[in-house]
């Protein structure tokens, strides 16, 4: 008796129903998880008071804007702090705020990302000279211990300078 081999496209048919059901099958006994395991949490940079619970980012901001946390993990000790630095081409600007306090983002279970965990709204201000049609180039760093995967997020984005008419910059 002679045997021939299967065609590679019969084969690969085979391989790939076999792959199918057995994704369709995990997905039906499997428990979904609330809490996905990895590097969860994002935070995003927005402009203040335009809430829209959806998790994008602004890469042009006023002086005043938002930060919201996405998808962190539960817990109580699941605080962030947050760090502001000047970037090239404004990296001998020095930043300060009023407002740097940490912020609780334990609250929930992760949720896959798009899950409101917190939000803070931050004013800059900057002693030197913007670039000229961009404004301040700024880095934030906001850090999670207790978060599960990267306890550290970074984000570089630009800030218009304030306007300081004659009552001075705006207010949140």
């Amino acid at each position: 008796m002679r045997t021939r081999p299967r065609p590679h496209h019969v084969s690969r048919g085979l391989a790939a129903a076999g792959t199918l059901a057995f994704v369709a099958w995990g997905a039906t006994v499997l428990p979904a998880t609330a809490d996905p395991a990895g590097n969860n949490g994002t935070v995003k940079i927005t402009p203040h008071a335009e809430d829209d619970g959806v998790p994008q980012n602004t890469p042009h901001v006023s002086c005043a804007f938002d930060i919201e946390w996405y998808g962190f993990d539960q817990g109580a000790d699941i605080v962030s702090t947050v760090e502001f630095n000047a970037q090239a081409p404004t990296s001998d600007v020095v930043i300060s705020t009023t407002d740097n306090a940490p912020v609780f983002v334990g609250d929930d279970p992760a949720g896959g990302g798009t899950d409101l965990d917190g939000e803070a709204t931050y004013t800059l201000d900057f002693a030197g000279a913007p670039d000229p049609q961009q404004g301040y180039h700024v880095a934030v760093t906001v850090r999670t211990p207790g978060s599960h995967g990267a306890d550290t997020k970074r984000k570089v984005f630009w800030v218009s300078p304030c306007d300081e008419g004659p009552e001075g910059p705006p207010t949140s």
